[in-house]
């Protein structure tokens, strides 16, 4: 199975799916949602939007694939 990739300029990137839950940006981090903002730190939060404009693309990261 293919994971779902985001960029800023494409379908998707103003709302985050309800079943994603965790992403690697373009750098590999892993971002991780806390309801509607994510983080990657437990520190800082941004929302979806701008997570895809900043540090997109994404790629979801799978069920099986995260980390606690």
């Amino acid at each position: 199975m293919t994971n779902r990739t985001w960029r800023p300029d494409s379908p998707g990137s103003f709302q985050a799916p309800p079943d994603v839950h965790a992403v690697h940006d373009r750098t590999g981090h892993l971002w991780k949602r806390n309801r509607a903002r994510w983080t990657t730190n437990g520190s800082h939060f941004v929302r979806w939007r701008l997570l895809v404009a900043d540090h997109g693309p994404l790629t979801e990261v799978p069920a099986q694939g995260r980390r606690p």
